[in-house]
C-alpha cells in the first residue's frame, strides 16, 4: 500500500513462508524469504503437504513483477536451512541468520553493503549469490543483533548464557567478545533494543512477568526501570536517534494499552496514547492470581488463575486449564474476549499453566521439557489439574484441558496418561501423529 494515497500497489509475491521484510535504506525495495513453487503446477498456496525445503532469500524492488527479484542467497547442500535478512539501522551492513529447526541456535553471516560496486541491483541476471562473510557459522548458540557504531556490533545471545546475556563484538575483528550485560541468576533477557542514542530498553521476563529497564547501551549498568502493571509487553517500537518509544502491553484483564515514554525525561513516565475498549467489560469484577505448583519432581510450576471476584472453593467451578510447553515459546498473559465471556457468564475459572518445554525460564527450562524429557511436560500439566482440584477450584468432571498444536500433543497424551483427571479436551491442531509427522510441511523441525 502506498503511503501517500494509501492505494494498494500492484506488487504481488507468493510462495513466501518464515519470512519478515527488510527495507534498504533508498526505500527502494525490500529483502524477504520464499520458496520455490511447487513442481507439477501451480496449487493453491496453503493447501500443499509436502515438506518445505530450499528456502531463498531474495531482493524486490518496488513496481516490477516478483519474477524479476533478485536472489541474494540460497544453500542447496542444506535443503531443510532457512534464512531470514535484515537491514541493520545505518543501512550499512545486511545481517544474514540461518536457521535448522526450531531451537533457538542460528549460524549469522554479514554482507556490506557499500562495498558492492554496483550495489544489489548489479546482481540482477547474474548466478551470483551476495557476498556474506561468515561471522558464527555454527549452530553451538543464538545471536540476535540489538545495535551497531560501524563495525561494532552489540548482540543478544545464549552462547553460555541459557537465559540470555549481552555481548560486543568487532565483526572485522572477531576473536575478541566482551560481555556487555551478563545473564541475570533468574530472570530471562527476552529484548534489547537501542534508543535515545546510547541506551538501551531491555526487557526481562521475571516468573512469566515482563520487566522494562533503560541501561547503558556501552557499559549496560542500570539507569531506570519503567512503571509497568503486571502483564505481557506485546510490542516495541523504537529507533536509537529518537528520545521515544512506544510500548504494547496486555494482560489477562487488559485488552491493549499502547504507552507512550520519553526517555529524555528525568524519570521517563508511561503515559498512555491508545487503549482498546471492550463493551461490556468491567476489570473490577475479575481477580488473577499466579500460584507455583510443586510437579512430580518437586519443580515448581507457573500457573495463572482467572475467574470472578470472591468466588467459593467447594469444587463446584467449570474449568478450563491451558497449556502449551514447547520450542522455548513462552505463554505470557493476555487478554481474550472468550475467556472473559467463559468467567463472566458461565462462572468459568480459567488457567494457563507455564509448564517446562517453554521459554518462561530460558534454554534450561525448555530443554527440560523436550525430546527424552518431554514426559516432564504432562507431569506439570498433571500436577497443576491435580491442584486446581484439591483447592477447591474444581472437580476431575468439570475440568476442561485445552491446547493447540504441541499444546494439542499435551492434551492428546494427557488423557491418554490420566483419562480420570479431566472432563473434556480440546485438542486444536495437535501433532497427534507421531510416527509420519516429520514428512510433512514442517514437522522435521519438530
Amino acid at each position: 500500500m502506498s503511503i501517500t494515497n494509501k492505494q494498494p500497489m500492484p506488487d504481488k509475491l507468493s510462495w513466501v513462508k518464515f519470512s519478515s521484510i527488510s527495507w534498504t535504506h533508498d526505500g527502494k525495495g525490500f529483502f524477504y524469504g520464499r520458496y520455490p513453487a511447487p513442481r507439477g503446477g501451480e496449487v493453491d498456496a496453503g493447501t500443499e503437504t509436502n515438506i518445505n525445503l530450499n528456502h531463498q532469500i531474495y531482493y524486490h524492488v518496488l513496481g516490477s513483477d516478483q519474477s524479476e527479484d533478485i536472489l541474494c542467497w540460497k544453500d542447496p547442500e542444506h535443503p531443510k536451512y532457512s534464512f531470514g535478512a535484515s537491514v541493520t539501522e545505518d543501512g550499512k551492513y545486511i545481517i544474514l541468520g540461518i536457521y535448522e529447526g526450531c531451537d533457538p541456535v542460528n549460524k549469522l553471516y554479514y554482507c556490506e553493503i557499500s562495498s558492492l560496486p554496483q550495489g544489489i541491483e548489479g546482481f540482477r541476471g547474474t548466478q551470483d549469490l551476495l557476498p556474506f562473510v561468515k561471522l558464527i557459522d555454527n549452530f553451538d548458540a543464538q545471536y540476535q543483533v540489538v545495535a551497531n557504531d560501524g563495525d561494532e556490533f552489540t548482540f543478544l545471545t545464549n552462547k553460555s548464557a541459557p537465559k540470555n546475556k549481552l555481548v560486543r563484538v568487532n565483526i572485522k575483528n572477531p576473536e575478541l567478545w566482551t560481555d556487555v550485560l551478563s545473564e541475570h541468576e533468574k530472570d530471562v533477557l527476552e529484548s534489547a533494543d537501542a534508543v535515545n542514542n546510547n541506551q538501551l530498553l531491555v526487557n526481562y521476563m521475571s516468573d512469566v512477568k515482563h520487566i522494562l529497564q533503560i541501561r547503558d547501551l556501552r557499559t549496560g549498568n542500570f539507569i531506570h526501570q519503567l512503571p509497568l502493571e503486571i502483564g505481557s509487553v506485546s510490542e516495541i517500537s523504537c529507533r536509537r536517534e529518537d528520545k521515544e518509544v512506544f510500548i504494547g502491553f496486555t494482560s489477562f484483564l487488559s485488552p491493549g494499552i499502547i504507552f507512550r515514554c520519553n526517555l529524555a525525561s528525568t524519570i521517563p513516565e508511561m503515559k498512555m496514547f491508545r487503549e482498546i475498549s471492550v463493551p461490556g467489560f468491567d476489570r473490577t469484577s475479575f481477580q488473577v492470581k499466579q500460584v507455583f505448583v510443586p510437579s512430580k519432581d518437586g519443580t515448581k510450576i507457573p500457573m495463572f488463575i482467572m475467574s470472578k471476584k470472591d468466588i467459593d472453593l467447594n469444587g463446584s467451578h467449570p474449568t478450563l486449564l491451558y497449556g502449551y510447553g514447547g520450542f522455548n515459546i513462552s505463554i505470557t498473559p493476555s487478554f481474550s474476549v472468550g475467556r472473559v465471556v467463559l468467567c463472566k457468564n458461565m462462572g468459568f475459572v480459567v488457567c494457563v499453566a507455564n509448564i517446562r518445554g517453554g521459554g518462561e525460564y530460558g534454554e534450561e527450562w525448555h530443554k527440560a521439557g523436550a525430546l527424552a524429557m518431554k514426559q516432564n511436560c504432562f507431569d506439570d500439566f498433571a500436577a497443576c489439574a491435580e491442584f486446581l482440584i484439591s483447592n477447591g477450584y474444581t472437580s476431575s468432571r468439570r475440568l476442561c484441558i485445552e491446547g493447540g498444536s504441541n499444546g494439542g500433543l499435551l492434551v492428546a497424551a494427557s488423557i491418554n496418561q490420566r483419562p480420570d483427571l479431566f472432563g473434556c479436551a480440546l485438542a486444536h491442531v495437535g501433532v497427534m501423529d507421531m510416527l509420519r509427522f516429520h514428512k510433512f510441511t514442517i514437522g522435521m523441525f519438530r
